[in-house]
This record gives C-alpha cells, sequence and structure tokens, in this order.
C-alpha cells in the first residue's frame, strides 16, 4: 500500500471484495448456530432473544456494528488512505519525520498505558504513517541483514525481557497489568519484531508457491469464524470442559492441536466460500461495483457530482 498508487476508488472496491466476505461469514455463521440451537438443541449459543436480536443486527451490518474489530479497522484505513497518502507526500520528508518521531515516542516507548491507542483505525494510521516513511525514504535499510537481526534481537530481547521482569515484580506484589510491551501491537519492541521479519521475508529470493498462495487467500475465515461472538462463546467453554483436570502441558499441547485444528477447518469452510463467490457473485468479478460507481459519477445531481468529482481526484 506504500509503494503503489492509491485512489478512493480502488479502496472503494476492496471495501466492497471485504463485505461480501463478510456477510457470508456473518449472516452464514448466524443461520448455522440458530438452527443448532433453535432446530437441533444441539448447544445454548444465545444466552437470551435479546442477545438474538443483538448478534442478528451485527450479522447484517458486520462493519459499522464492529463485529470484528479487525475487518472494521482495516475498511475504516482503506477509506482514508489515499487521503492519508497525499497528506503524507505533500507533506515532505521533514514533516514526515517529525510525526513517526511524536508518533513512535508517544506509543511506541511508553508502557503500561495506551494513552488512546488500541485495536482500531487508529493503530492502522499509526503503523501505516511508520512504515511508510521507511518505504519512501529509508527504503535501503530494508535490504540491510545487520539491521534486520538487531531489530529482531532488541525487540525479542526486551520485550520478552521486560515483560517477564514485570511479571514476576506483579506476582510478588499482587499487581496485574494488562498492558506491557509485548502484547501491545504499538509498542517498539513488537514493531521491531515485526518489522524485522519482514525485512527478512524482503530479502530472501522470491518464491512462488500456489499453495502457500491459495491458504494466504484464505486465512480471513479462521479469524471471522473463531471471533464470532457465539462461536467463541461456545469454543471457549470446550475448550475448559476439556482441559479442567490437565496440567499445565497437556494443556498447552492441546491449546496447540486446538488452534491448528480451527485454522484449518476455517481454510476449507473459505475454500468452499471462494467456489460459491467463482460461480454466483464473483461470475464478473467487479460489475456490480462499476454500475454503482458509473452511476454516481453519471447520474447525481450536480452538486453531489462535483463534490464526487473532488473525492476520487485522490
Amino acid at each position: 500500500m506504500c509503494a503503489g498508487k492509491p485512489t478512493f476508488k480502488k479502496s472503494i472496491r476492496r471495501v466492497w471484495q471485504l463485505e461480501k466476505q463478510l456477510w457470508f461469514y456473518a449472516i452464514g455463521s448466524f443461520a448455522i448456530l440458530f438452527i443448532l440451537q433453535y432446530v437441533c438443541g444441539v448447544y445454548s449459543f444465545f444466552a437470551s432473544k435479546s442477545e438474538l436480536l443483538k448478534i442478528w443486527v451485527e450479522s447484517i451490518l458486520p462493519v459499522i456494528s464492529g463485529l470484528w474489530w479487525y475487518p472494521t479497522a482495516y475498511v475504516l484505513f482503506v477509506l482514508v488512505h489515499p487521503f492519508i497518502n497525499s497528506c503524507l507526500q505533500a507533506a515532505g520528508e521533514r514533516v514526515h519525520r517529525g510525526l513517526v518521531l511524536v508518533t513512535f515516542t508517544i506509543w511506541g516507548v511508553i508502557p503500561f498505558f495506551p494513552i488512546n491507542m488500541g485495536l482500531n483505525v487508529l493503530l492502522f494510521i499509526y503503523q501505516y504513517v511508520l512504515l511508510a516513511y521507511v518505504r519512501w525514504y529509508h527504503d535501503d535499510l530494508l535490504k540491510s541483514r545487520r539491521i534486520k537481526s538487531v531489530l529482531i534481537a532488541v525487540g525479542l530481547g526486551v520485550g520478552v525481557g521486560f515483560d517477564s521482569l514485570v511479571s514476576v515484580a506483579g506476582a510478588l506484589v499482587h499487581w496485574n497489568h494488562t498492558y506491557t510491551y509485548m502484547n501491545q501491537a504499538w509498542s517498539f519492541p513488537s514493531l521491531f519484531t515485526a518489522l524485522g521479519l519482514l525485512m527478512w521475508a524482503y530479502q530472501r529470493k522470491e518464491r512462488h508457491s500456489e499453495t502457500v498462495n491459495a491458504i494466504a487467500s484464505a486465512t480471513l475465515a479462521p479469524f471471522v469464524i473463531s471471533m464470532y461472538a457465539p462461536t467463541a462463546h461456545a469454543l471457549k467453554a470446550v475448550f475448559d470442559a476439556f482441559t479442567d483436570n490437565m496440567n499445565s502441558a497437556q494443556g498447552l499441547v492441546l491449546n496447540v492441536g486446538w488452534v491448528l485444528l480451527i485454522f484449518a477447518i476455517g481454510i476449507i469452510f473459505d475454500f468452499i466460500r471462494q467456489a460459491l463467490f467463482k460461480v454466483t457473485v464473483n461470475w464478473n468479478r467487479y460489475s456490480c461495483f462499476e454500475v454503482f460507481w458509473d452511476y454516481i459519477q453519471s447520474r447525481s445531481i450536480p452538486w453531489v457530482k462535483e463534490l464526487w468529482q473532488k473525492i476520487i481526484k485522490y
């Protein structure tokens, strides 16, 4: 996204493609769980009628309702991305560098306190500002093997070491703080580790694998299926029942196996979705989108058309 030339039309198209997938999983999950509870009587996924109604509304409007934090944050970021890109490029290297230093100091260095940061669109914007600066003005650094190794070593060393120290100190004084370096996606140990791994992949010889690409294209499914609220509660209940009388080692092994199983099931479900979409909504991939786009451009009233032209020029 840093290297390309983003436009508002491309952003809307991305949102539309994602929205179709979210509707498929949200409404499909709701329908399956509804049948399992009220027709088959398998499990009580919905605790009450009010919760049933709430989940139904969220399933119809998955992005607006924030049913899943990641897709909602991604959609919001994609919509503002062309304008953020234009502003950063117009500001120039010096102003962009100042913004990087200020934001990185506020959110990257200070531990314990999120300072209004969280798992939302602000996290996407913050990380994009940092990465775009490196990509645009210091692209040569991404090829340095030494910097890659230093970033990974510092990120993991500081993150794991700091969190271990806090855990020991917290156990001694009975203090439990949820925000530490390694569980904050915006803190510098996490960012250093992630950037180092990206550099590692960037520096490797380019390879293409149809199997890897196919699996990568389906990785949204395990997240949205397992994080769908009624499903998440049911999975937790089942997992707790299995691990109730196990020791920590057995529980860890089962936990890893559980995650791999859910991931595999999610990938299989998405392969099925892709096959269905190929012969239905994606048979002519952008037909509905292009019709909508042309209608807005050609048939809107004059003042709306003028405003629309100002927006899409970005």
